[in-house]
């Protein structure tokens, strides 16, 4: 009797504790990206771009976390197309939700894990203009689509990313993070399939590229700075003891 409520009171214990443990983040995000595509010979300084967001993270316990997150950026590259002259520019918004993992306990607040790094990754969405300029391709050779025009598109895109982060306070903390973002969309950089060809012989169209695969993605890389606005219920004096 003694040891089935000797059990009971532990299993009690640890659900508590994983309950104060749930917590939830906003947090605010700035840094610099560049792109890769199907443009050559890229000039990385004349292609860096801003981006800034906003975030939301709910914490399941120590090591893990979701998180809704809202990014502005500026796109852009100055380069080549087949040794020819190309470059764009474009402001992109996108929104994702990403799942993340701390590789050591962390929790904002404690005075025991207070550093870790971490992944992320997840699925996002991306709202951005394609450009479409005929001439412009074909001064390139590069393929043009019969049926182009100018669009505002969504696309979808998989972001994943690494950090570093730690605290400053007893409710903030600051991190250093990478993001990597895969499209599911070839007109990032206003070159859609643009080794594309038409068979002179049958007039059948030869792609290269599609939605799954394809060149466009887009690199950052930020600071954030996070305050924990919800701590889960009163703290317990021996909350950093027992974890």
């Amino acid at each position: 009797m003694k040891r089935s409520l000797l059990v009971a009171m532990c299993l009690f214990l640890l659900q508590f504790v994983q309950a104060q443990q749930r917590t939830a983040d906003i947090g605010l995000w700035g840094g610099l990206g560049t792109y890769s595509g199907d443009m050559t010979e890229v000039e990385t300084n004349s292609s860096l771009g801003p981006a800034a967001g906003v975030f939301l993270r709910y914490n399941f316990n120590p090591r893990y976390s979701v998180r809704g997150s809202f990014m502005l950026e500026r796109v852009k590259a100055l380069g080549e197309f087949e040794s020819s002259p190309w470059e764009f520019g474009k402001t992109v918004s996108d929104v994702s939700a990403m799942f993340e993992f701390n590789f050591f306990k962390y929790i904002i607040g404690s005075s025991k894990h207070t550093i870790t790094t971490y992944l992320i990754g997840g699925l996002g969405m991306s709202f951005y203009p394609y450009d479409f300029d005929a001439d412009s391709l074909n001064a390139v050779g590069a393929y043009v689509d019969p049926e182009g025009k100018d669009e505002n598109l969504a696309a979808l895109n998989i972001p994943f990313g690494f950090g570093f982060k730690f605290n400053i306070g007893e409710r903030w903390s600051v991190g250093l993070e990478t993001q990597f973002r895969k499209y599911f969309d070839d007109r990032l950089d206003n070159l859609n399939d643009p080794r594309a060809a038409v068979n002179p012989a049958n007039l059948e169209l030869t792609k290269y590229n599609s939605t799954l695969h394809n060149n466009d993605w887009t690199y950052h890389l930020g600071v954030h700075v996070c305050y924990r606005f919800y701590q889960g219920g009163k703290k317990c004096p021996a909350y950093d003891n027992i974890n």
